[in-house]
């Protein structure tokens, strides 16, 4: 499963597609992922059920400018939109 990014990072507000999966309710929680941004450079990440929805835990990578991003936790929103499905983060967990 690839989240599909439209920018070279992670923000609150950022909006993606999911390649590889048709309907949210399939995903199993701690399923391991990637990300893979606008630039090319993609990062290693694990999605989980959580009180607060899904979250989406990304590992550190390096964007094709250069410029290290550190490992963070977001909480994300999934959306159905006809036969795909999106990704919406919400924000980024306390302490990250």
């Amino acid at each position: 499963m690839i989240l599909e990014a439209t920018h070279t990072h992670l923000y609150p507000g950022h909006r993606g597609r999911i390649s590889g999966l048709e309907k949210a309710s399939t995903i199993q929680s701690g399923r391991d992922c990637l990300v893979a941004f606008s630039d090319g450079s993609a990062a290693t990440a694990r999605i989980s059920r959580s009180a607060n929805g899904w979250q989406l835990d990304t590992n550190a990578y390096r964007t094709a400018a250069g410029t290290d991003i550190t490992a963070k936790r977001w909480f994300v929103r999934l959306e159905e939109d006809g036969d795909h499905v999106e990704f919406r983060i919400i924000n980024k967990a306390q302490g990250n």
